[in-house]
């Protein structure tokens, strides 16, 4: 059976088969609808729709080799950009406690001019 897989609507990097993704539509537009008698300026994805994703939808479909695969395959493209994130970081973080230091140390040296201790 060939079948065309959709992107989920939180989640793009996720592909879903096409039960999983009339399931997690209906949840998504019953969520907003829910959502927008209470907040009708709303707009994008309402909050119950989130956690529900999070909570207890990625968690179920985790459970199954297609999804498990591509939920890795995210982790692992997250901790690359995370290390990359880090390595630039640093040096910008270093460069700023000097930067910092070398201001301390001016208003030192200017209020012991002017007799402050």
């Amino acid at each position: 059976m060939s079948y065309i897989a959709r992107c989920h609507p939180l989640c793009g990097w996720l592909r879903l088969q096409p039960q999983d993704y009339a399931r997690t539509m209906e949840q998504l537009l019953k969520q907003r609808d829910d959502y927008l008698l209470i907040k009708p300026d709303h707009s994008g994805p309402a909050p119950g729709y989130m956690q529900w994703v999070w909570s207890v939808e990625l968690p179920q479909l985790a459970r199954r080799p297609y999804y498990a695969a591509q939920i890795e395959q995210q982790v692992q493209e997250l901790l690359v950009e995370s290390a990359t994130v880090e390595s630039q970081i640093a040096p910008e973080a270093a460069a700023l406690q000097r930067r910092l230091d070398e201001l301390a140390l001016q208003v030192d040296v200017l209020e012991a001019a002017i007799g402050h201790d």
